[in-house]
């Protein structure tokens, strides 16, 4: 007879792998030093926002607060940067939220003052909704539209915690360096979803971009098509991950989308390498309605895809089959794969089996250098490698540690690589400064020696570059 204990003990070895695949494919890293194009400076990005830096590690004062991402245009003076603000009052959160959004939050708090004008407890009403995005959205409202009836109708700890919210508002906009200083300029897109990522497209007329599927929801993303000279944002695809790419030739988007609506916080769902027709030949928006299925994979927010010159499109997956027995679960590794539509059929492993060792487990985060011959990967224990895509020879710059450093490496230009080198352990103490932000030849010559970048900056300052996405500034 199977007893109660021998059950779940069962049920978890078997849910051992799918486990497994999730904690693989969790967390980001995040590009917190950007060279510019021409590799003359680096935007940084602090807790506050936004500096630069020249060659030398010489920082700026900061320049433009609660800036969060950022990418360059090919003329090395413009960016389009994420940055957030906090708004107190309805009018601009309704804007931000757009009139459909708006008008089902009114609603629903509608609904919710007459549950409270009928007697129901604010506490028991609100119960569970924490720092949810969506709930704090709701009570804004109620506050500025009721304000003391609603007040009356609190304890004075619910008013008074009430009374301070407020919901950030995510804003992409195009900035301009002007005289050592960022101007900012057209407000191209903004939303309460936090922004994933910003891709520029050929020609710096467009640029894709991802944000949040949901406030409360960023385990996927929605992809988003934006003109860089005008305000607004055409949706492109709902429920993908977050880093899409153009094809080479400036016309289509290759992205990852999900086969379904996200079911939980640990759901595993099949997806689909997308690639999807966005502008005609006239170089204006027109999103096709059918679009190309590539290949097929599990999906995970963190996929990134990048599409070669040549028409080859590099993507990150785990590799994992069912049915499959706990024992012969090995499948603890993503691996990098490309697709050729030109030459072949079949996905082809870019990582030989004997160089694996030398890459993160996770290659969520990776970027082809400018001249398409290496690809940068960085690992959330402070990995960092190099990736020959002709031989598949992988130099190991720098192994996982005692402690992460989750500060994205960066490419500067075809031969130099910017990254966040850890600091030794003194006497079996980790150093008060975990590491130190380098400029770096790919291959290092005899007497070459690594720039250090950081070593006038402030440790609060290091520790927003290396540091997780619980970094990112709070808006001003």
């Amino acid at each position: 007879m199977t007893t109660v204990s021998a059950e779940k003990s069962w049920r978890a070895r078997a849910a051992r792998p799918a486990l497994l695949l999730v904690l693989l494919l969790a967390g980001c890293l995040e590009k917190h030093v950007v060279w510019s194009p021409d590799g003359s400076r680096a935007a940084v990005i602090a807790r506050d926002g936004l500096y630069l830096c020249d060659t030398d590690g010489k920082l700026t004062p900061l320049l433009l607060p609660g800036v969060y991402q950022a990418a360059w245009l090919g003329d090395s003076q413009r960016l389009v940067v994420a940055r957030k603000r906090k708004a107190d009052s309805w009018t601009p959160i309704a804007a931000a939220l757009g009139s459909e959004r708006a008008a089902a939050v009114v609603a629903r708090a509608e609904a919710l003052w007459k549950k409270l004008e009928a007697g129901g407890a604010w506490g028991v009403l609100t119960k569970g909704d924490g720092e949810k995005k969506e709930p704090v959205i709701l009570k804004v409202f109620l506050r500025e539209r009721y304000g003391e009836a609603l007040r009356a109708k609190m304890g004075a700890g619910d008013w008074d915690e009430l009374k301070s919210k407020q919901v950030e508002i995510n804003e992409l906009v195009v900035a301009r360096l002007e005289d050592g200083k960022i101007q900012p300029g057209t407000l191209l897109h903004e939303g309460l979803d936090e922004i994933r990522d910003i891709r520029v497209g050929r020609g710096d007329r467009f640029v894709a971009v991802t944000t949040n599927q949901a406030p409360d929801n960023d385990k996927e993303s929605r992809l988003l098509l934006v003109r860089i000279d005008v305000t607004g944002a055409t949706a492109a695809a709902e429920h993908t991950a977050a880093y899409p790419d153009w094809t080479a030739d400036g016309r289509s988007l290759v992205y990852v989308q999900a086969s379904g609506e996200r079911t939980g916080n640990d759901d595993l769902r099949l997806a689909t390498l997308i690639q999807r027709e966005v502008l005609n030949a006239d170089g204006q928006i027109k999103i096709a309605e059918k679009a190309e299925d590539l290949a097929g994979l599990y999906f995970q927010d963190q996929t990134r895809v990048r599409c070669l010159r040549d028409g080859r499109i590099l993507f990150n997956a785990a590799e994992f089959n069912l049915p499959v027995s706990v024992k012969d679960f090995g499948g603890d590794r993503e691996k990098l794969f490309v697709l050729d539509l030109a030459r072949q059929a079949t996905l082809v492993r870019m990582i030989p089996r004997s160089e694996a060792e030398k890459m993160p487990k996770n290659l969520t985060f990776f970027e082809v250098g400018p001249d398409e011959k290496q690809v940068l990967v960085g690992g959330f224990d402070g990995e960092v490698s190099v990736l020959t895509l002709a031989s598949g020879d992988v130099d190991e710059v720098q192994q996982a540690g005692e402690y992460s450093l989750m500060g994205a490496p960066v490419w500067r230009n075809a031969e130099e690589i910017t990254y966040a080198r850890r600091n030794p352990a003194v006497e079996g103490k980790n150093p008060s400064r975990k590491g130190e932000i380098v400029l770096r030849k790919v291959v290092l010559q005899k007497g070459d020696r690594e720039k250090v970048l950081s070593q006038d900056w402030s440790k609060e300052m290091l520790e927003s570059v290396y540091g997780s996405s619980e970094n990112h500034p709070q808006g001003p």
